[in-house]
């Protein structure tokens, strides 16, 4: 009888653990959810992001479509990472850039915002001529330990004649670092 009630004690102990773990490993699990807004110009898109019991919505993107976004780890330790390029009327194009934390304590806030313009297109009179002042601006985005952007900047003089090229102003290539914890 002895050896029986042992083997039950033990057995309540393994299963206790093991739904434990189970709890623990469901609460860890990111779930996503995106939701676009069909036929709308000027509408974000919608991401539900779920962690266990917690749930919020991130909102971004542009024509109704969802925020592009991933999981990253930066030092060991995860976030979810969310960005997209939006243009505005009159040729304006922004690059949106954010890391979120998805621990308990502050969920989805942002711990990290940065926002670049692309391309600007700037109309101007020179000397009578039409002329479109245009900066493009590329950026690479690396993870390692923070997060690097490598970015090109090129400024052009482009007059407005059929058949005349662009003239290049000014390039620039330079890198910004940001640490993460």
């Amino acid at each position: 009888m002895k050896i029986k009630k042992m083997n039950v004690k033990y057995l309540i102990t393994i299963l206790i653990l093991c739904i434990s773990f189970a709890n623990a490993q469901q609460e860890s699990k990111v779930n996503f959810k995106e939701i676009e807004s069909m036929d709308c110009r000027a509408c974000y898109g919608s991401l539900v992001v779920e962690k266990g019991s917690l749930s919020d919505t991130i909102y971004g993107g542009q024509w109704g479509n969802v925020v592009n976004y991933k999981l990253i780890k930066i030092k060991d330790k995860k976030y979810l990472n969310t960005y997209y390029r939006y243009g505005y009327a009159g040729g304006s194009a922004v690059m949106v850039y954010k890391i979120h934390s998805i621990e308990q304590d502050n969920f989805l806030e942002p711990i990290f915002e940065k926002t670049f313009e692309l391309y600007v297109e700037t109309h101007r009179d020179y000397n009578d001529l039409p002329v479109n002042y245009i900066y493009e601006r590329t950026v690479d985005v690396k993870l390692k330990n923070g997060i690097e952007f490598d970015i090109n900047l090129k400024i052009s003089y482009c007059p407005e004649i059929e058949g005349e090229q662009c003239d290049t102003l000014f390039e620039e290539s330079y890198i910004d670092f940001y640490n993460i914890n």
